[in-house]
């Protein structure tokens, strides 16, 4: 395996007139595993057909052989895991068909194999606990999941790892894939993940972490966390090709790292 220590390649969106610097924290001769941003989708959703997606600018890189696809001799990419518009982390990708269906034929397996993390409101009564229900798109806002009888199984498991005044920060590991499932399953035990708009989070300020905060004169406060503060920080695969297993690690984004920082100075633990 290649492994590429502080490289990072441009995903532009010529459309929405943007471009995210992401890094490559791994690859093969069958896969390459990204560092996926915040506000960028996986693929096309449907429900928000406006918002940009890693699928289309891919493929457009594919088409006009851009300097990362060609220098890596890559002619055919799909994703492996499918993770949501604000959530941040490891983002898998095959070369080939064979690659992509063995991948994705693991991440089906209802094995402990992706570790997310996430940063909720409150703080759960016990340090660690499941969430087992029947899933199903809301009747009416169907980008919105709800616990419903005719749902499919979704089961996850959370575990403490950090508690602070109002904020617990949660080792999410999901044994199945639904859509929105970690959001839904924290909603569902009335501690909704941070600034997930969807699902009842609050935004994260640091006016309510700090005491005495001077607020600046004729400057709104900016927000630590404006999106859903979830994150894919590990995916645990088998290479198709070798049987090799990987450990494959994303870091933090910034607004994450900054917002950790100070919830870990100023939030004292419960």
């Amino acid at each position: 395996m290649a492994m590429h220590e502080k490289s990072f390649i441009h995903l532009t969106s010529h459309q929405h007139q943007q471009s995210w610097k992401t890094e490559v924290i791994a690859e093969t001769d069958s896969w390459i595993c990204l560092n996926k941003q915040t506000h960028l989708g996986t693929e096309y959703d449907h429900h928000h057909q406006e918002r940009p997606h890693m699928t289309a600018i891919i493929e457009h890189d594919l088409q006009r052989q851009a300097g990362w696809v060609r220098d890596r001799g890559i002619n055919w990419l799909q994703p492996v895991n499918v993770l949501d518009f604000e959530t941040t982390g490891v983002s898998l990708w095959a070369r080939n068909e064979q690659s992509l269906q063995k991948l994705k034929d693991q991440l089906h397996a209802e094995k402990p194999n992706r570790i997310y993390h996430a940063l909720c409101m409150g703080t759960p009564e016990s340090a660690s606990f499941s969430v087992d229900l029947l899933l199903a798109p809301h009747r009416f806002q169907p980008w919105l999941m709800k616990s419903s009888k005719q749902g499919k199984k979704s089961l996850t498991h959370f575990e403490t790892l950090e508690t602070f005044g109002k904020h617990t920060l949660l080792k999410a590991t999901p044994l199945t894939e639904r859509y929105h499932q970690i959001r839904c399953h924290l909603y569902c035990k009335q501690h909704p993940v941070v600034a997930d708009a969807l699902y009842g989070g609050d935004i994260l300020m640091l006016s309510e972490l700090k005491r005495h905060y001077r607020f600046k004169k004729n400057r709104p406060e900016r927000p630590l966390l404006d999106r859903a503060a979830i994150h894919l920080a590990e995916l645990h695969i088998e290479d198709p090709d070798t049987g090799q297993e990987h450990c494959l690690e994303a870091a933090a984004q910034r607004d994450w790292q900054v917002a950790m920082k100070y919830l870990r100075e100023f939030a004292r633990p419960v």
